[in-house]
């Protein structure tokens, strides 16, 4: 499958949330953002997507960057603190502590602007 019609069934709910989670695995990033904002909107908060959101989180660099200045990173903690479960919420407080000013008032920004509602 391409990646536009694979991003087209992400977005139009059409994947199983298995299938789903396994995006977080394709190193593509509007394939990442997609899927990222569909987890949160279907609420899939178990232990592997949290896992895989931490891992996505240091994706904060420039070849990692979606529209203006904020990257996939930005995206996957936010993701984490939207959601409603502990071990989110806990995961999300152990790697926001580790990023330095600028990547949390992106993460913020993202969360205030309701980045998953778009």
């Amino acid at each position: 499958m391409n990646i536009l019609s694979l991003i087209k069934e992400i977005e139009q709910n059409k994947l199983e949330p298995e299938k789903l989670i396994q995006c977080l695995d394709i190193p593509q990033n509007f394939v990442l953002s997609n899927a990222i904002k569909q987890i949160v909107k279907l609420k899939l908060d178990g232990n592997e997507v949290v896992d895989k959101l931490s891992k996505l989180s240091v994706l904060t660099q420039k070849e990692n960057q979606l529209i203006g200045i904020y990257t996939v990173g930005h995206l996957a903690l936010a993701a984490l603190k939207k959601m409603d479960s502990s071990i989110a919420k806990e995961k999300y407080k152990e790697l926001v502590s580790k990023i330095n000013e600028w990547d949390k008032d992106c993460v913020e920004k993202l969360i205030e602007n309701n980045a998953f509602d778009l």
